[in-house]
């Protein structure tokens, strides 16, 4: 399981790598030489949700959330496993309906033909690896459901 999340962790840092380069370039040729690189923004805009959508995939099961939660803390395991259960629940429940949405996103653009402005890229392609990232936060989300409700370690336990 961590080489997945390795595999997962390069693959958002690649893209924010990307986007990085992409838009110093683009800062530089547009305000320097008055030029930009062809659909820098596009490739940007796809990189940046790639990123975010696999980024997704990895803080949803090595359990990076921010959680404060005075109620949790201070409870004792049995209530810790409940709520755990319920919010993971509700996670797997969201993300379905997310990754649902957005493949049919994906069919959408790909049905109409949307393509860039410049170099004519067909978006649905880049569309297409965030909603796998998606995917893929659905499965890690099933994983981590999995793993609580049959009695891993509640989030009190990984955390202190």
């Amino acid at each position: 399981m961590n080489r997945l999340i390795a595999i997962v962790e390069k693959t958002a840092g690649c893209c924010i790598g990307i986007l990085a380069v992409i838009s110093f370039c683009e800062a530089i040729l547009r305000y320097g030489f008055r030029t930009h690189i062809p659909d820098g923004f596009v490739i940007g805009q796809t990189m940046q949700g790639i990123a975010i959508c696999w980024g997704i995939a990895t803080a949803t099961y090595a359990d990076r959330h921010i959680t404060v939660d005075l109620i949790y803390s201070t409870s004792g395991r049995g209530v810790q496993r409940v709520l755990d259960t319920i919010g993971y629940t509700i996670n797997v429940l969201f993300l379905a309906l997310f990754a649902y949405a957005i493949n049919f996103k994906v069919l959408d653009i790909m049905k109409d033909g949307e393509i860039s402005n410049d170099l004519s890229i067909p978006l649905w392609s880049g569309y297409l690896a965030a909603s796998l990232g998606i995917v893929a936060t659905l499965v890690m989300s099933v994983l981590r459901w999995w793993q609580v409700t049959r009695g891993g370690p509640t989030g009190a336990k990984r955390h202190g």
